[in-house]
């Protein structure tokens, strides 16, 4: 692992530790200043994990270090929201993973999920399945912000998180994942992830802001299920 990929993870679990310690110490600055966090990484993100609340702090943790393990060229921010059960009156807090990926890698994904994209007129028009090595035949391939639509870039996130294996045995709050597990897969059936959700933009984004951060939102009714899109098929 390069010193550039080493520190990326230790400056990623610094962050969550600091909010841990942040959340324990300080709760009511913690509420204005740090929970929604990550400043300086905050990346535009194209999927949601979330957590069951069950899911403690180490668990948390080591998720995290596993992806950024696993997946060096993963992206993640990290936010802490306020949030109501179905009692009004019971206030907890979960933890989202905002996750992307490097463009780089974003395009690779797209040459495995085969994925057809424009080619440029000089060479013929048209469509073709997208092939990483020849990416100078694509239209647009030099715009990161514009050569993959928003659900392109959800499904290939999604199809990259998938695609992260466990390479040793572990257990982590009594589930075993085994070698060549896939990470998401098992942690999706044992309940360790609650959910894997799609973000459609920065509209989405400040409205979940809106409707999880409390007080603001504290009597608001939560907004997970109406964001519970189906990515690309």
């Amino acid at each position: 692992m390069t010193e550039e990929k080493t520190n990326l993870i230790n400056e990623q679990l610094s962050n969550v530790n600091s909010l841990i310690r942040r959340r324990l110490n300080n709760l009511s600055s913690a509420i204005s200043n740090r929970l929604w966090l990550n400043a300086h990484t905050n990346y535009e993100c194209d999927v949601l994990l979330t957590f069951p609340t069950r899911v403690d702090d180490y668990g948390l943790v080591w998720f995290l270090e596993q992806l950024l393990q696993l997946a060096p060229d993963i992206r993640i921010s990290i936010k802490y929201h306020f949030t109501t059960g179905e009692d009004i009156f019971s206030c907890f807090g979960v933890y989202g993973f905002y996750v992307t990926f490097t463009y780089k890698r974003l395009l690779q994904g797209a040459h495995e999920i085969q994925l057809q994209k424009p080619i440029k007129q000089e060479f013929g028009g048209g469509y073709k399945i997208f092939i990483f090595d020849e990416l100078e035949f694509y239209d647009g391939v030099e715009d990161e912000q514009q050569f993959l639509t928003t659900q392109e870039r959800q499904s290939i996130v999604r199809h990259l998180l998938y695609s992260i294996r466990i390479v040793q045995n572990q257990e982590i709050l009594g589930i075993k994942f085994n070698t060549n597990h896939s990470l998401i897969q098992r942690a999706l059936e044992k309940g360790l992830i609650r959910q894997l959700l799609p973000l459609h933009n920065k509209d989405t984004l400040n409205h979940l802001r809106e409707t999880w951060v409390w007080p603001q939102a504290f009597f608001k009714q939560q907004p997970i299920g109406k964001y519970h899109r189906t990515f690309l098929s």
